[in-house]
């Protein structure tokens, strides 16, 4: 006898942030790319915010993203990609306990408690037949998804001059595959100084309890090296090298060509022109 869910029942089911069989049909984290899990998780987290009553703010959410999807694949490995929007809501709506605010730790506990829990272990257990996972989009098909997200970006930024999540997966296709961005090593440590300056004061202002010493660690070193070293090419040369933690390389990385990206989009608005005639050319 059919057990299943009907694609509308199981859109419904997702929608509702409810467990079903069919969510072990989405990729695992370990064997997704860290912009698959972003959009499982990204979403997933702007919502939460939304519910718990905070200010949308977006710096401070930029912040939390940076890193969530390497943390996810390090501490979760093995949890569906559908299965992260519903570990997420039910954390916040106390199902795991008590927590200290919306943050990195506060994620990864909501997701490993998930996976733990009893009735994921029941459903698990309806699963007859592994199917055959999801296959990876090819590069063509990544490709032609990264122009519509890079024009859509673009429009964005011309309106609000702000960047969509997703600058970072945004740069390294227009710069790696079309081609568009080629910045000299002084101008990428431009961009690296600035992130320095960013990811600063970010840490500076961070309240959340759980990564106060890790914040006011980071923003010492990063104090000192913008200090000691006036010149900023100098500086951001230094403090790449000097840089030793994951996390902490990760996340500069990601800012700078964040910035890499906007500094991109200034120039053709300068110049008039538009991304999409580019990237047809």
């Amino acid at each position: 006898m059919e057990t299943g869910l009907t694609r509308v029942e199981k859109y419904s089911a997702l929608q509702r942030l409810e467990l079903c069989v069919e969510m072990f049909d989405s990729p695992l984290a370990r064997e997704s790319e860290e912009l698959e899990i972003d959009k499982a998780v990204l979403p997933a987290l702007i919502k939460a915010n939304k519910d718990l009553g905070f200010a949308q703010d977006e710096a401070k959410l930029s912040h939390l993203f940076d890193g969530i999807a390497l943390e996810i694949k390090k501490n979760v490995p093995n949890i569906r990609l559908s299965e992260i929007p519903i570990a997420i809501n039910k954390g916040v709506l106390g199902d795991y306990g008590d927590y200290f605010g919306l943050s990195v730790v506060s994620v990864i506990k909501f997701l490993k408690l998930h996976y733990a829990s009893e009735k994921r272990a029941e459903i698990a257990k309806q699963v007859k037949t592994k199917e055959p996972e999801r296959q990876i989009p090819t590069l063509e098909e990544q490709k032609a998804q990264a122009k519509i997200d890079l024009i859509a970006g673009f429009e964005k930024y011309k309106s609000s001059r702000t960047l969509p999540f997703s600058a970072v997966y945004l740069y390294r296709f227009a710069s790696e595959h079309f081609g568009l961005i080629d910045y000299t090593n002084e101008v990428k440590f431009e961009c690296y100084y600035e992130a320095m300056q960013s990811v600063l004061k970010a840490k500076e202002i961070d309240t959340d309890l759980n990564a106060r010493h890790e914040n006011k660690r980071v923003a010492q070193f990063l104090r000192k090296c913008i200090d000691d070293t006036p010149d900023k090419i100098e500086c951001a040369r230094k403090a790449a090298k000097a840089v030793k933690e994951n996390d902490l390389q990760y996340l500069l990385r990601n800012e700078s060509e964040r910035i890499a990206l906007k500094r991109y989009f200034d120039n053709i608005i300068e110049m008039e022109t538009e991304i999409k005639d580019l990237l047809n050319d």
